[in-house]
């Protein structure tokens, strides 16, 4: 009986923990992900240094979550965002508003596809 008892709150707490790890994954998806349509707005109305502003934004709240997400998700989807993301950075800096939105479409796509 005493067994069946600690099995149980195992079980119990086993699963309150995997709801808060996705409900924390979902948040922090959300926030990125509306950090990026901000990014990708701002290079749609050609404000280059307000998409600059965005950018710095966003590599700051990755650099506080990516540690985070990487216990949820694939090594390779973070190393394809960091990819991209030094890739944007650089099309944003030459102005290339084709190869930014097409960037950010790409990280958008990643971090929809980790909360799948």
């Amino acid at each position: 009986m005493k067994s069946s008892i600690t099995s149980f709150t195992i079980f119990i707490l086993m699963m309150l923990s995997i709801l808060f790890s996705i409900q924390y994954l979902n948040t922090i998806c959300n926030k990125l992900e509306s950090s990026s349509i901000k990014i990708e707005k701002s290079i749609e109305s050609n404000s280059w240094d307000e998409a600059r502003k965005n950018y710095d934004n966003f590599m700051i709240q990755w650099e506080k979550y990516s540690p985070k997400v990487s216990i949820f998700s694939n090594h390779n989807e973070i190393d394809s965002i960091n990819g991209e993301l030094w890739k944007l950075a650089q099309y944003i800096t030459y102005r290339n508003g084709e190869e930014s939105l097409a960037s950010t479409n790409v990280i958008k796509n990643l971090l929809h596809h980790i909360l799948k």
